[in-house]
């Protein structure tokens, strides 16, 4: 069966979520072909005569790139069959089935989606398990599954991809997984309501195998991209210890929780003498308030204990953010920024983080929560999340003004230290606050944080 996999937006990585499914459908003897519309211009060749298109959906972005993308292959193709798959297509299935797909897979995709191919070809679809279709409701599939090495060659190669800049050189880089779902459960993220606190674990020689295939490919840096790297934490460690034995030179980053960086302290020496470079932690907000209804684990006393952590290790610590929730309030945000610029972390923020709202799609567990329920104005179903109104309307105007700002520094390649400045005159003015002098000087004073070249979130 001729196969066309299309990613549009994978956090400016190299789509595991193509490579992945694309390797197992390979070696059941389909006829696959890759399309990363992230870096690559629409193809009307490898669109139009294929069979069934399946469509990457990890993220919200990725949904709404991918509802456009889907319609222009209708355009051309309208006999296919349209797929949808990954966490964003089993949340938004509804209104996935009643308008841009014919079936829809989430959570664990790869076994789904072969079965899907090895039916389609023999013509029946129907009934097909962890494959959702408007005759034949199906839950996400969880199990157990077989991984193979992704099929890297099938996309283009890292240098359109986004870059490590450290101490002023640029290295490409490369994105592998060493787990998937969470065990963690915290309320605004989209992979509670899909896996529920359920964790799969991607085997150790797959791992390694994909990471010498990407250093083959030219990878001077690896991207781990668990949702919590330390969810299984002898798993990781065992595969960054084995990745340093093979290729000393390479170094890593990953992403691990504020709780995790302060119960496994130990270990973070033993990760910068490994390579790593930063680790990525889910902050989120300094308000113990907001962090409660999040239900994040993790409160702000230890936010700064997890930062000096890190710094007595030698790593960079790079803090995501979600400012704009229904309980943060003015003060907060002023916080916030006073706190980034304390502790030196404006470079090691990427602006956007100042702009983040909180997103609920639908199956969000906040949607229940008798703290949300107020706030809430309805489905928005076309944007794939539930509108929210803050109680204080200066924080929604704030809201727009800050992603604007943003939006337009990122087009424009503005110095952060000179957009975090405008963030913080903007949020001044909006709390009828009194200016303060600018930044004086770059926060790090002349050492810059190594960073990665995608700046967006979500």
């Amino acid at each position: 069966m001729k196969i066309l996999l299309v990613s549009t937006y994978e956090l400016g990585h190299q789509p595991i979520g193509l490579a992945s499914p694309a390797a197992q459908l390979l070696q059941r003897g389909h006829d696959v072909r890759c399309l990363d519309l992230a870096v690559e211009p629409f193809d009307c060749v490898r669109a139009a005569d294929v069979e069934l298109v399946g469509i990457s959906v990890p993220m919200h972005t990725a949904l709404r790139l991918g509802v456009h993308a889907a319609g222009r292959v209708r355009a051309l193709n309208p006999t296919c069959h349209m797929c949808f798959y990954g966490l964003y297509a089993s949340l938004n299935g509804e209104y996935l089935l009643g308008h841009a797909a014919d079936s829809v897979i989430g959570a664990e995709f790869e076994p789904p989606l072969l079965a899907l191919a090895d039916r389609l070809s023999g013509g029946a679809p129907t009934g097909t398990a962890g494959v959702w279709t408007k005759d034949h409701f199906s839950e996400p599939f969880l199990g157990r599954q077989q991984f193979l090495k992704p099929a890297r060659n099938l996309l283009p190669p890292l240098k359109r991809y986004a870059q490590l800049i450290n101490n002023g050189a640029q290295h490409l880089v490369g994105a592998v997984e060493a787990s998937r779902g969470c065990a963690h459960t915290c309320l605004h993220c989209p992979i509670t309501p899909v896996y529920g606190g359920r964790l799969r674990i991607v085997p150790q020689d797959v791992v390694l195998a994909d990471a010498r295939a990407l250093v083959d490919m030219g990878a001077e840096h690896i991207t781990f991209g668990d949702p919590d790297f330390f969810n299984g934490i002898k798993h990781s460690m065992a595969i960054v210890r084995q990745l340093h034995d093979d290729f000393p030179k390479v170094t890593f980053d990953a992403t691990i929780k504020i709780e995790h960086i302060v119960e496994k302290r130990e270990l973070m020496p033993e990760l910068k003498r490994l390579g790593c470079l930063f680790v990525v932690s889910a902050v989120e907000s300094l308000s113990d308030r907001v962090l409660l209804c999040l239900d994040k684990g993790h409160t702000r006393a230890q936010i700064d204990e997890a930062l000096g952590i890190v710094r007595q290790a030698g790593l960079w610590l790079k803090p995501s953010l979600i400012p704009f929730t229904p309980w943060s309030t003015m003060t907060d945000y002023l916080e916030l920024l006073d706190w980034a610029e304390q502790e030196a972390l404006v470079e090691s923020i990427d602006p956007v983080h100042f702009a983040i709202r909180l997103l609920l799609p639908p199956g969000s567990s906040l949607l229940s929560k008798p703290y949300t329920i107020p706030h809430l104005l309805g489905l928005n179903q076309a944007d794939f999340s539930y509108e929210w109104r803050h109680p204080d309307e200066r924080m929604d105007r704030l809201h727009e003004e800050v992603a604007a700002l943003v939006e337009s520094a990122v087009h424009a390649r503005t110095d952060r230290c000179l957009t975090f400045a405008r963030i913080k005159e903007v949020a001044r003015a909006a709390a009828g606050a009194p200016p303060v002098a600018p930044l004086a000087a770059r926060q790090t004073q002349g050492v810059k944080p190594p960073y990665l070249t995608e700046s967006w979130f979500c």
